[in-house]
């Protein structure tokens, strides 16, 4: 009977429940850092505002999230320049801030590059994710150029001349970082972008072009070439007319078969002026009547698939008509 008894008892016993986990998870919060102004100068007293976010999965603020904030340099833990606080809690509007303030500055001259990193302090901090966000220090004075940072390119052709498409590459620049940006100055008067961009020169003569790369932290540097531009050899522009000694009323022909251009190339565009302001034409043989008798002046220019023109021009004396 007692064992039944005990038995009886086991069976209405209820299931100890463990106890909810107090305070907001990690999990399924969103966390941001974000840092105003990203770049300071290092100083000993420039500072940065440190803003940390926590929203759940529909967005809205997370209260009460406590973050680990630390810094580190070329992804080490060390102290470089001050945090005004190193645990931070967000408020009702799900926020926490902190202020970061630059070290003196460093006899080396050159830039820094700190990383906020904000870990949620739970459970597991071992186990925790950084978020993070970057400054960058920029010395007082004169910055040296960023190391790494090698800007390069060529053109081709190699001896370009006028009128013709110039190809400039800088796909040989090189860095420690990412290139985010290649921004040309071509010398001209025209500027381009990208890693490789074409520009024409109208004149010959010595230009002066200009790359400059940028990487993902905002350094930039820059290299000059000096591009040689050719004078272009030109088409020659040459016409016949018949009849030579025309009159008013006749049908005069022209023909601008002994134009010329250097081989490879050839004529795009003919364009004439018969002189007598009331007509003009196209084409190589084109056809004219004049109504006057006056001496006129021809002109034709021609015009090559490389954009070279070349202009010409005739006297035509044109007599009256022979009256019946």
């Amino acid at each position: 009977m007692g064992i039944l008894a005990g038995v009886v008892s086991a069976g209405c016993m209820k299931k100890q429940e463990a106890p909810p986990l107090t305070g907001p998870s990690e999990f399924g919060t969103s966390i941001g850092v974000s840092i105003t102004p990203d770049v300071i100068t290092q100083d000993g007293a420039s500072q940065s505002l440190i803003t940390i976010t926590a929203r759940d999965t529909a967005g809205q603020p997370v209260r009460n999230v406590t973050l680990r904030l630390e810094t580190l340099v070329n992804g080490a833990l060390v102290d470089f320049g001050s945090l005004s606080a190193r645990t931070v809690v967000t408020g009702t509007n799900g926020q926490a801030t902190a202020t970061y303030t630059a070290p003196a500055s460093s006899s080396s001259g050159n830039e820094q590059f700190v990383t906020i990193a904000a870990t949620p302090v739970g459970s597991d901090f071992g186990n925790s994710i950084a978020r993070t966000a970057t400054i960058r220090l920029v010395p007082q004075g004169v910055v040296n150029p960023p190391a790494g940072l090698v800007p390069l390119f060529i053109s081709s052709p190699s001896a370009p001349i006028e009128d013709t498409p110039v190809l400039f590459d800088a796909s040989g620049s090189s860095a420690n970082t990412a290139i985010t940006s290649y921004t040309w100055a071509f010398g001209n008067g025209r500027t381009g972008s990208g890693v490789t961009a074409t520009t024409t020169y109208d004149d010959p003569g010595s230009y002066f072009v200009t790359l400059t790369i940028r990487d993902e932290f905002g350094r930039s540097a820059s290299t000059t070439n000096t591009v040689t531009v050719g004078a272009g050899t030109r088409p020659t522009a040459a016409f016949t007319v018949s009849p030579t000694n025309p009159r008013t009323g006749d049908l005069v022909n022209f023909n601008a078969a002994p134009s010329t251009v250097p081989s490879g190339r050839s004529i795009v565009s003919y364009v004439w002026d018969f002189g007598d302001s009331t007509a003009f034409g196209s084409g190589p043989t084109p056809s004219h009547t004049y109504t006057f008798p006056r001496t006129y002046t021809v002109v034709l220019t021609v015009t090559d698939n490389t954009g070279q023109s070349a202009t010409t021009s005739v006297t035509l004396t044109v007599a009256a008509a022979i009256a019946n």
